[in-house]
């Protein structure tokens, strides 16, 4: 897949998850968080759009309500 392609993919991916979770409103910070965590799933064969986008919700719900067992205090 050409680059481009391959960017347009992963920001409708990340607007789904958004538009999703009701968080359109995210900020750039999480917003580039979520794209290099896909990213990471990406680069390690995982290439399903829908599996992406449940795991990009999974990983939103613990930006916003991180569990404290594992903030590292």
């Amino acid at each position: 897949m050409h680059l481009l392609q391959c960017e347009c993919v992963m920001s409708e991916i990340v607007d789904n998850i958004l538009k999703t979770s009701g968080r359109i409103d995210l900020d750039a910070q999480s917003r580039a968080k979520i794209i290099r965590y896909l990213e990471t799933l990406k680069s390690a064969g995982n290439r399903d759009e829908k599996q992406l986008t449940t795991f990009g919700l999974a990983y939103l719900e613990q930006l916003l309500n991180p569990d404290p067992r594992y903030s590292g205090c």
